[in-house]
């Protein structure tokens, strides 16, 4: 094999090619488990900047950067993760999906891994209050989780509408 083909496969294993068939494209669902995405970051983010103001009264304005550092390293790694998954529907594609899943969260965890050893050796933040604004974030994802946020709904009771409203 090529030298370029053979780069060219190995990066399938990790991105899906614009013009590939796969691509979940505009549709319909797309578009709102895209708004769904940026929903739940718009409420992660909330979220950190009540903690930024909790310890901004509480503690320093160290901490509360440290807090905000923390909310950013956990908001901007689920984003991308949330995008990167998005980019394959599932439902025509369910091994190109499984293969995205597992290499999104490979990536999420490296990229959220070197986010903080960045905010350790660059911002100086404390450790503690960075945590506390990491853990934020998944506060808000377990939240998402036991509301059924918007992909989780049973058979005999459907929430689709309540949870995906027309726009």
């Amino acid at each position: 094999m090529p030298p370029a083909a053979a780069l060219e496969s190995q990066m399938w294993l990790f991105f899906v090619p614009v013009n590939s068939p796969q691509k979940m494209g505009k549709t319909q669902t797309f578009q709102k488990a895209r708004l769904a995405v940026f929903r739940l970051a718009g409420w992660q983010l909330a979220l950190t900047f009540a903690l930024v103001a909790i310890a901004l009264v509480v503690g320093s304005s160290k901490a509360a950067m440290s807090v905000f550092t923390g909310g950013l390293i956990g908001m901007l790694a689920g984003i991308y993760q949330a995008q990167r998954l998005l980019r394959v529907d599932a439902g025509m594609h369910p091994e190109a999906f499984l293969r995205g899943l597992w290499i999104s969260e490979t990536l999420k965890i490296v990229l959220t891994v070197v986010m903080f050893i960045a905010a350790i050796r660059l911002l100086r933040v404390q450790m503690v209050s960075t945590i506390i604004g990491y853990a934020g974030t998944y506060i808000v994802y377990w939240l998402a989780l036991g509301t059924r946020y918007p992909w989780f709904e049973t058979m005999a009771e459907s929430t689709r509408e309540k949870n995906w409203p027309e726009a």
